[in-house]
């Protein structure tokens, strides 16, 4: 390890250090580490019963069609299938307090509603009996939505304190209860609010066809539709994980692109082997190097390292995250760590993905790893993916490569976020000594 000490140490490795500490400490941004560490004990639960639900998949106790599979399925899909709205409320709850404003839970739901209006505008739908019903659309609640969760509340909750400072509230005697006190005080900002949202969304709906989480989405896929190469698959996961670090759900936005290439690779290959013949090799299969070892980022070494960290909080987020990292769910490292606006980890959560992808294309170009023809849509335990999606050994060894590589990546970085772990740690714990 004497080498990872002298990179450590090193200028700048220092610089960054430095930099990931004054991010950390900005209003805004640890607002949005906050917003989303809050939301670990929903994940972590969504993630047990998706890992039991696969076991059981896996061991042929259940189809995915199966209604206990689709109960044991539900609990994910109301966890982390809305975590959006989550995070709305949360990033919202904690830039008050950051702010030092009153009326953290009123702000939070006033983040919550505003998100669901412009994620999430309700919808009326026709079913098969030919009623009609009025539906949420769920497809921007989730890791898809997760920008405008992020950002979006800073903005709300600074147009409240912009009013609040120049006294565009209603105030109410001190004789009333302050949850309905806070409630008046941001009706005004509320309706502010509402407008610009509103307006920003239909405007985005009647241009683009979509809400406002959608046009994020399709307008940064749109320059990766030239990428579909080997080189250029370098480059999306490049910009996917990037996306990813700034909020953005950057697998959806990469995958918008390469979803129709990447099915007809595998149709293609699955008619070749039908016919008798070898499957071919296309560039599309080399995004799987972003989540071949613990889901998206290669995580599971990430997991590891925490594991074996010395601060409290990176500790029982390594334990923690552990178990679903092993069947590639990131979710929990991803919002426990976080990872996002975390520059610290962001570096090796890109760098990793990246040299882990170059490889993988060395493998395939040199004939050792071997092109899948099974279409896999589903998260499976580390190595059966990829496994089952060719049926070659050699393709066993993808994990491996990803392990190896983002263990190495990986481990100087969270040295040094340990180490600001462990001063945020001892400072807290001064400060309640003193209290």
């Amino acid at each position: 390890m004497a080498h990872f000490d002298g990179l450590f140490e090193s200028k700048a490795m220092q610089k960054i250090q430095e930099y990931g500490g004054k991010l950390q400490t900005n209003k805004a941004f640890s607002s949005i580490s906050s917003g989303m560490m809050g939301t670990m004990n929903l994940i972590l639960a969504g993630a047990v019963f998706t890992i039991i639900a696969t076991i059981l998949n896996i061991a042929g106790v259940l189809e995915t069609t199966d209604p206990v599979y689709q109960w044991l399925q539900l609990p994910y899909k109301m966890t982390m299938g809305v975590m959006a709205i989550a995070v709305a409320f949360g990033v919202a709850y904690t830039y008050t307090k950051n702010l030092e404003m009153k009326g953290e839970v009123a702000n939070g739901f006033v983040a919550l509603f505003l998100f669901l209006m412009v994620a999430s505008p309700v919808k009326s739908v026709t079913l098969a009996d030919g009623s009609t019903m009025n539906a949420l659309d769920s497809s921007f609640l989730g890791g898809t939505g997760m920008f405008t969760a992020l950002i979006m509340p800073l903005i709300v909750v600074r147009i409240i304190k912009t009013c609040q400072d120049r006294n565009i509230t209603i105030k109410m005697p001190d004789s009333v209860p302050p949850f309905l006190s806070d409630s008046f005080a941001t009706l005004i900002p509320l309706v502010i609010n509402i407008v610009l949202w509103c307006g920003i969304n239909t405007l985005v709906q009647n241009t683009m066809g979509t809400t406002l989480p959608g046009a994020v989405i399709g307008v940064l896929s749109i320059p990766l539709s030239v990428l579909i190469s080997g080189p250029g698959i370098i480059v999306i996961v490049f910009i996917a994980m990037l996306l990813w670090c700034l909020g953005i759900h950057g697998s959806a936005v990469a995958f918008a692109v390469l979803i129709a290439p990447h099915m007809a690779a595998y149709q293609a290959n699955a008619e070749l082997v039908a016919a008798g013949s070898a499957p071919v090799f296309s560039a599309v299969f080399l995004f799987s190097g972003l989540a071949c070892c613990g889901g998206t980022g290669n995580v599971l070494p990430l997991a590891v390292h925490c594991m074996r960290a010395k601060s409290e909080q990176l500790s029982a987020i390594g334990k923690a995250g552990v178990i679903p990292a092993i069947f590639n769910i990131s979710e929990p490292l991803v919002f426990g760590v976080p990872i996002m606006y975390n520059p610290l980890i962001c570096i090796p959560f890109i760098l990793n993905a990246v040299i882990t992808t170059a490889l993988l294309w060395l493998g395939f170009s040199v004939g050792f790893f071997q092109p899948p023809y099974v279409m896999i849509l589903t998260a499976l335990p580390v190595f059966l993916g990829e496994f089952l999606g060719s049926l070659a050994w050699q393709n066993l060894f993808i994990p491996v490569v990803g392990f190896v590589v983002g263990y190495l990546c990986y481990a100087p970085f969270v040295k040094m976020y340990d180490k600001q772990c462990l001063e945020n740690e001892a400072a807290q714990a001064a400060e309640m000594n003193a209290e």
